[in-house]
């Protein structure tokens, strides 16, 4: 008996155990088995896609390769205020351009010393000859002539126009002095490699005569007044009494008389210092100059509070931003040119432009 029941728990257990497993796997097959079934299979009628449009997708293609990019071109211009070339200065401004300067690759500021057969050099040349034009007719009875260099901020290049512009004055066999009268930040001395011990801040508060603060250079009829000691008062002394006996002296002695100023869109000082002087010369430089800076100046020309100014375009590039060359033989007149060979067929026309210009100015 006790064998039979044993038998019998063994056999139980098993039982339950493959009935359990059986349930399972039911279970499994009929979670795999799909509720889907096929009413009809898809046939092939023979007709084409319904949206096949090739050639307008093309076009479409075309279209947005073309019209994406003058986007974004226009976007970028529409963006970018700065100023490129003479074109635009003429469109936004009354102000007339007299010349345009190269971009200077080499080390040297001193171009017309250290690089005389350059295109900058020859640009600084034709900058020279234009420069008379911007003279009132009854100034040419005088000899004696004082022409400013300025712009709106630093870096635009206005140091280094006033030392090429004395320096190219005196190649030619005119007396010239330069003066630094940016008596805030002075650079010339650095330039001539000279100390800035004493200068015109020295001469106008009486601690040193003008024939002690007179600096020879290596350039022939070149001479240079450094700033000298940097005052707090620059404003004050700058229209002094001592100031305007300076310049008397000066046109006695020199036939070209250089300033080279602060900007005007940081201090007065420039400002203050045209009423000394025969020409003016606002720099700017391309690709950064911002248009808007241009408008203070441009005002004070339209309303006959600053007289006998033209812009200058410093560090400017053969090829523009836009991608077309725009090159040193576009009028040579307005400070290009690649050498003394190249016939100057502009010069003529550009003359007469700026003398009409000034005329209905007067």
């Amino acid at each position: 008996m006790i064998q039979l029941e044993k038998s019998y728990s063994i056999s139980e257990i098993n039982y339950n155990h493959l009935k359990q497993k059986s349930y399972d796997a039911g279970a499994a097959i009929a979670a795999n088995s799909s509720s889907i079934n096929i009413i009809d299979g898809a046939k092939d009628i023979g007709q084409d896609p319904l949206a096949r449009k090739s050639s307008f997708n093309y076009i479409i293609a075309i279209l947005l390769s073309v019209i994406l990019p003058l986007i974004l071109i226009t976007l970028f211009e529409a963006l970018d205020n700065s100023i490129y070339t003479v074109e635009q200065i003429e469109r936004l401004y009354h102000i007339p351009v007299v010349g345009v300067v190269g971009k200077n690759n080499k080390n040297s500021n001193l171009v017309l010393l250290n690089n005389p057969n350059s295109p900058v050099a020859e640009s600084y040349r034709a900058l020279r000859s234009n420069i008379p034009y911007l003279f009132h007719k009854g100034d040419h009875q005088n000899n004696n002539k004082t022409i400013l260099c300025t712009s709106t901020i630093s870096g635009e290049g206005k140091t280094v126009t006033s030392m090429n512009i004395a320096s190219s004055f005196a190649l030619v066999g005119k007396k010239t002095i330069l003066l630094g009268y940016d008596l805030r930040k002075p650079k010339i001395h650095k330039d001539f490699n000279m100390g800035n011990s004493k200068g015109l801040v020295d001469y106008i508060i009486g601690q040193e005569s003008l024939e002690n603060i007179i600096q020879e250079t290596p350039i022939k009829n070149l001479e240079l007044i450094f700033t000298g000691t940097i005052p707090p008062n620059p404003s004050e002394l700058i229209s002094s009494d001592a100031t305007k006996k300076l310049f008397e002296i000066l046109k006695a002695k020199y036939d070209y008389i250089i300033i080279d100023t602060p900007p005007v869109g940081l201090v007065s000082d420039a400002l203050d210092l045209m009423k000394y002087a025969d020409a003016n010369l606002y720099i700017t430089r391309q690709g950064y100059t911002k248009k808007g800076m241009l408008k203070m100046i441009d005002q004070k020309y339209t309303n006959n509070e600053v007289h006998n100014i033209a812009f200058v375009i410093n560090d400017f590039s053969q090829t523009s931003k836009y991608g077309y060359r725009y090159g040193y033989g576009y009028g040579y007149g307005y400070g290009y040119g690649y050498g003394y060979k190249q016939e100057d067929k502009s010069k003529d026309t550009l003359k007469t432009r700026v003398v009409q210009y000034f005329k209905r100015s007067k």
